[in-house]
């Protein structure tokens, strides 16, 4: 019987590159919507901001007027699910091909 451990392959880059915007989105988003209601008030509301420009985020973001912070806008956000389907894609050729 041939007792090899499996060796695990790598995350794909395209995967990495995906986890590391959506971290980014996700500071972004929390460090810009903080500044209404508190970090954890409304956070409900505030949660859908993350994916796109609800009537709710719409309204936060005139009572807040300018901030320190940037403008959350959802790049980041896009561009992370972009890169993370890329790497699923990438892991399962590496996996077919095995």
């Amino acid at each position: 019987m041939d007792q090899t451990p499996s060796i695990k392959k790598p995350l794909p880059v395209a995967s990495k590159i995906g986890l590391g915007l959506m971290v980014i989105a996700l500071l972004w988003w929390f460090a810009y919507y903080s500044n209404y209601s508190g970090a954890f008030g409304l956070l409900d509301l505030k949660f859908m901001c993350i994916s796109g420009a609800t009537r709710e985020c719409l309204f936060f973001q005139e009572r807040m007027g300018p901030t320190a912070v940037p403008v959350y806008y959802p790049v980041f956000w896009y561009a992370a699910l972009i890169a993370l389907a890329i790497g699923a894609y990438q892991s399962w050729k590496a996996r077919k091909a095995k």
